[in-house]
């Protein structure tokens, strides 16, 4: 018989995960949630899994929804960066106990592309990127060689979705990127 540790069953009784919506490839869970999500040999990312994928069962507000970025988003880096870093973690969802389509992929942005898809959130909206500020940036990668990867895979490919303001505004942040 498999007993539930003491954390489990409080987890059970104070907390209910919240609904995996359906993905594909061009639509794909992100921001700080992706942020949050990682294969056990990925070292980067934010670290707070609980908060985003579960709340308390007696709350009284609206259900939380988990964020998709991609087609028919309020994001689509799509134009940029097509399917890069977008991978299925539909075994890492299940393992940590959330309900999910059943045999359906749930993609996911990798951290770069979590970070790619938060900074062009403020850009598109001719605003520096805040979430994804230095800082952030150097919160949730770990090496001069994990930047230099984000800035020359994912970043600086999202030029090309912008132009006039946003294209200035991204000029100059991404020149304020760096390992610190």
């Amino acid at each position: 018989m498999n007993e539930l540790s003491p954390t489990q069953e409080l987890k059970e009784d104070l907390l209910r995960p919240v609904p995996i919506p359906e993905t594909e490839l061009e639509r794909y869970i992100s921001f700080k949630h992706a942020l949050n999500l990682r294969f056990p040999d990925e070292d980067t990312g934010d670290w707070h899994f609980q908060p985003y994928f579960f709340e308390q069962t007696d709350a009284l507000t609206t259900q939380k929804s988990i964020p998709l970025a991609g087609k028919g988003q309020q994001v689509d880096t799509t134009p940029s960066l097509g399917h890069q870093g977008v991978r299925d973690m539909s075994s890492i969802l299940f393992q940590e106990g959330l309900s999910i389509p059943s045999d359906q992929p749930v993609y996911v942005a990798n951290h770069y592309r979590a970070i790619a898809d938060l900074a062009m959130l403020d850009l598109q909206k001719s605003r520096p990127p805040s979430i994804a500020d230095n800082a952030a940036i150097n919160s949730w990668l770990d090496s001069q060689e994990q930047v230099d990867h984000l800035k020359r895979e994912y970043l600086e490919r999202l030029a090309i979705q912008l132009s006039g303001e946003p294209l200035r505004i991204f000029k100059q942040w991404i020149q304020t990127v760096k390992f610190v």
